[in-house]
């Protein structure tokens, strides 16, 4: 029975101020805004403290001192580097203590695929537990979860409980805690795509989801159809976790010589083919496409191995896993090379490497 896929999407709890203050003990607990130090600028982000008095994120700074008039807060910016380091630990943290399966969302938020591990900690919600104290334990700094089905429920339930809180949704509960919303409040909704959508007397996400299949797409485009799928829990998009940790594929064969080869020999036509089929078979296995191809080859010099390997590269014009394209390009190079050179290693390799879901553009649907 094929097992039920749980994703988490975690996001960290104003990231850039807290980065702030786990790095400068002496403003936890503070109220700290993330600018440059000029009454023109505007809040790139705002702790909690300052959140409490209606301080948001794109604020201009002499509108917060308007709001902060009678409280003591500080303007800090350590810059973008802090920031990375503290994003690299987190990601670090999950990877190596709970799953590689990450897909790496932003700075300070990203989807996990836990399906083959939350069962070890007899709960998913222990597992968020666990991974909430092993990023705190380290960094100091607190994350909200959201745990579901699909990666739209993960991420808009990650929102529910901040900060610090774990939110789970499931095919039992989805109704009554997402059909319920406004809107706006889904992901993918922009502000255009909103007023459309409001044009048709609708304001919450269960009248959205009772609209007629053809008219939203007619109104929205593929984008609008998704939307309303995943809303009605028919989301089945998976994490994309390989796709980043996987920069490219290569399976390569070494001769002897005792069994030397030629170039032009079928034999080595053969083998090519065999190591494609398998860099194929780990594109699909990835739901990987690719767009650059390589050909590897050694030869044989005065019955030695030559130690300079050489290469020919072919990047084509959209990505494929079709294992007749690749191969076909892999013999048009093999093509280009002396016939009567005895190979002592071939493989082949690919690059340029996409998801495959991701190769389709799509827009947001507020364009």
């Amino acid at each position: 029975m094929k097992k039920e896929q749980i994703i988490l999407h975690l996001d960290m709890d104003a990231f850039f101020a807290s980065c702030e203050q786990a790095n400068n003990p002496s403003l936890k607990n503070k109220p700290i805004i993330v600018s440059r130090y000029d009454e023109k600028s505007i809040v790139v982000a705002a702790s909690y403290e300052c959140r409490k008095y209606g301080v948001k994120a794109g604020m201009p700074i002499f509108k917060v001192k308007q709001l902060l008039k009678n409280v003591e807060f500080h303007i800090v910016s350590s810059g973008y580097d802090l920031y990375e380091k503290y994003s690299k630990k987190i990601f670090d943290i999950i990877k190596s203590q709970f799953t590689h399966k990450v897909e790496i969302y932003g700075l300070d938020e990203c989807f996990i695929d836990v399906s083959d591990i939350w069962s070890f900690y007899g709960s998913v919600k222990n597992l968020c537990l666990a991974i909430q104290a092993a990023i705190y334990q380290t960094t100091t700094l607190t994350c909200s979860i959201g745990a579901s089905f699909n990666k739209m429920f993960a991420k808009m339930a990650s929102d529910m409980q901040k900060p610090n809180g774990i939110q789970i949704i499931t095919k039992q509960n989805f109704k009554s805690l997402i059909w319920s919303m406004d809107i706006s409040n889904v992901i993918g909704i922009g502000h255009s795509a909103q007023k459309q959508i409001e044009a048709l007397k609708i304001s919450k996400v269960f009248e959205f989801v009772e609209i007629d299949e053809n008219l939203v797409a007619k109104l929205f485009g593929k984008v609008g159809f998704k939307i309303q799928k995943a809303l009605k829990g028919e989301d089945y998009s998976f994490v994309d976790y390989l796709s980043h940790d996987i920069k490219s594929i290569s399976k390569e064969k070494t001769l002897t010589a005792n069994n030397k080869l030629l170039v032009g020999d079928e034999e080595i036509k053969e083998l090519l083919f065999q190591l494609t089929k398998n860099v194929v078979f780990k594109l699909k296995e990835n739901n990987l496409k690719a767009k650059t191809i390589q050909l590897s080859i050694k030869f044989f010099e005065d019955n030695k191995k030559s130690k300079l390997r050489k290469t020919y590269s072919l990047t084509l014009n959209k990505h494929t896993n079709d294992l007749e394209i690749i191969f076909a390009n892999l013999i048009s190079k093999l093509y280009e090379i002396e016939k009567e050179n005895y190979v002592s290693l071939i493989g082949c390799g690919v690059s340029q490497l996409k998801e495959i879901s991701k190769i389709v553009i799509q827009s947001e649907l507020e364009l």
